[in-house]
């Protein structure tokens, strides 16, 4: 019974309701830890990487900074999705991703790492954006946002239950161990693509348009493109604090990686009540006034980071608190973005991608330099600094536009 349901699902490519749109975002979700526990893994464990890597903690800071670089390369897929559709690109993006984690394994040194980095940065540049595109074609009008938002659930269930499982796993059988067994589960997914996963609907676009022209319309459109800005803006204050906060628990408050992975299920506890929170409102409210709303509201809780820097309990609780107003405002941005140009949106969320990607590549290495030269605070002073251009640019320049 269950495989004739998934083989009618194959079968019917197009918009899903009620009950065959749920069972469609679960599966997605289920790709998308995948993807999403390759990403986080990296993070919170970084110290212990770079000594079974035999390099520098500044080497391994670079190493991140290429990965999320490449993905600079976005746009390039989301054109190609957007004249022939998501679904093949993301099937090859997940054999990529299969491909990358088995190399990081064997790695030793930086140049062996590096390869498999660039493999990662490859196919996260087709992953990221296609999936919310793969979503949106998926998804009635009316319930779009909160189908892009539910998706990103993945993001917070693999903090909640995935890191603090790798923390385990890296304890009693190295750090290699964590990238084999996810490269497994990158098959299972490339396999979940091809056989249960719906293709995409037909495409009807009158016209395809080159991925030049389409870059030129959205950059002339001043709402889109303050949109993108406002999206690399926001992933500069998530990054100076995603990519630190393992490092400084662990090398001022001494703790080891499995309480580090215990810290991460708590952060994606915090993440997964920030997804909710959105998924519950955004097409209630409205996108840009959820955004503004959840920028206020962390600009108000890294003000209070001075004070609980000072012991490890009220630290991580700040972090868990910080880590629920990220995710809530990074996936309301999603739908944000989706909305600005609906005829090019798989472009669109590439372009959001890709300059999110420059961002964070770029506060990579400055927010490594600046908790290795100053000390935490600075990260959280950068973060703030981030926000309120974001905060400026959106009250200004962003619109709210009707979903179609």
């Amino acid at each position: 019974m269950v495989g004739d349901y998934f083989g009618r699902m194959k079968q019917s490519p197009g918009i899903k309701v009620g009950r065959a749109l749920l069972h469609f975002l679960i599966l997605v979700i289920l790709i998308r830890l995948v993807r999403d526990t390759s990403v986080r893994m990296m993070f919170p464990f970084l110290p212990v990487y770079a000594q079974g890597l035999g390099i520098t903690l500044t080497a391994i800071g670079l190493l991140m900074t290429v990965r999320t670089a490449l993905v600079v390369s976005a746009p390039y897929f989301g054109s190609i999705a957007d004249r022939r559709g998501s679904h093949r690109l993301l099937v090859f993006g997940y054999l990529l991703l299969a491909a990358g984690l088995l190399g990081f394994s064997f790695s030793q040194g930086f140049v062996s790492a590096l390869l498999a980095i660039i493999l990662l940065g490859v196919a996260d540049a087709i992953i990221v954006s296609l999936a919310q595109a793969y979503v949106s074609v998926h998804s009635p009008p009316e319930l779009r946002g909160r189908s892009l938002v539910t998706v990103e659930y993945s993001w917070a269930i693999t903090g909640i239950v995935i890191l603090p499982v790798l923390g385990w796993l890296i304890d009693v059988g190295g750090w290699r161990l964590p990238f084999q067994l996810l490269s497994i589960c990158a098959v299972g997914a490339t396999l979940l693509l091809v056989f249960v996963l719906p293709a995409d609907p037909p495409h009807h676009a009158p016209k395809p348009l080159s991925l030049g022209r389409q870059a030129t319309i959205i950059l002339h459109d001043r709402s889109a493109a303050a949109t993108l800005l406002v999206n690399a803006a926001i992933f500069m204050a998530a990054e100076t604090i995603f990519v630190i906060w393992g490092t400084h628990l662990t090398q001022n408050f001494s703790l080891g990686p499995a309480t580090i992975g215990l810290v991460a299920s708590l952060i994606g506890m915090g993440e997964l009540g920030g997804a909710i929170i959105s998924s519950l409102l955004i097409d209630r409210t409205g996108k840009r006034l959820g955004v503004l709303a959840g920028i206020l509201v962390f600009l108000t809780i890294l003000a209070l980071f001075p004070i609980l820097n000072q012991s490890v309990i009220p630290l991580i609780a700040g972090i868990v608190l910080a880590s629920l107003c990220l995710e809530y405002i990074i996936v309301s941005m999603i739908p944000l973005i989706s909305q600005q140009r609906p005829g090019s949106r798989a472009t669109m969320l590439a372009m959001g991608a890709m300059l999110g990607a420059v961002s964070r590549a770029f506060t990579d290495s400055v927010a490594l330099y600046l908790f290795e030269n100053l000390d935490f605070l600075a990260n959280i002073l950068y973060a703030f600094l981030s926000l309120l251009v974001a905060l400026w640019v959106l009250w200004r320049w962003v619109d709210e536009r009707q979903e179609v």
